[in-house]
């Protein structure tokens, strides 16, 4: 498989979120449903948005991706999005049998190349369900101890008509040449869509 992505650079964060931004206004079409993730990576576009809430963006109904749903950090990413868009909260849909597509998906990479929780291992065809973090997973989020996730899987977010992928820092780096190379992680299968661009912070 030849990977056709188109990556955007941004040399700071201003940049990076400025790229994030355009292609949000220029490839989402009002009213359309939208995954969206939680985490590091997105929150400085999600400040834009509720500096800026434009006709689009009010527009769109936003999906949540993915979730913790053991142990004491149960429902976390529900409450990141409750505290970073909070003027969106009407239009968010919360993660539940995951058997609702979207047309567009926003998405970020995990450190070992995971995709919501999608986790390496699990099978391409996967659409959604629960499952157990992996340890890599588990030591970036600071979880002690074995944790589910419930979560959408490659095979849905592969039937979206537009992808943006937001990749930024150094741990990510090493992990979006991985998924060049060897093609076999998540990310990868995500970058062969033939309609998704890639936002980072490097070129790889």
């Amino acid at each position: 498989m030849i990977f056709i992505m188109r990556v955007l650079i941004g040399k700071d964060e201003t940049e990076w979120v400025k790229h994030s931004w355009t292609w949000v206004h220029e490839e989402i079409q009002k009213g359309q449903r939208v995954f969206v993730p939680a985490g590091g990576t997105p929150t400085p576009l999600y400040r834009r948005w509720t500096a800026e809430p434009t006709a689009l963006l009010k527009s769109l109904r936003l999906m949540q991706i993915d979730d913790i749903i053991t142990g004491p950090r149960k429902g976390e990413f529900r409450q990141f999005f409750q505290a970073e868009l909070e003027p969106f909260l009407s239009q968010m849909e919360w993660i539940g049998n995951c058997e609702s597509l979207a047309e567009v998906a926003i998405l970020g990479v995990g450190v070992n190349g995971h995709v919501a929780f999608h986790e390496p291992g699990l099978p391409r065809g996967f659409i959604g369900g629960c499952v157990p973090l992996s340890s890599e997973t588990r030591t970036y989020l600071g979880l002690s101890e074995p944790t589910w996730g419930l979560t959408y899987g490659v095979a849905a977010f592969m039937r979206a008509k537009k992808i943006l992928v937001m990749v930024k820092g150094e741990k990510k780096h090493s992990i979006m040449k991985k998924a060049v190379t060897e093609k076999s992680l998540p990310i990868s299968w995500i970058l062969e869509h033939p309609a998704v661009t890639v936002v980072s912070d490097f070129s790889f």
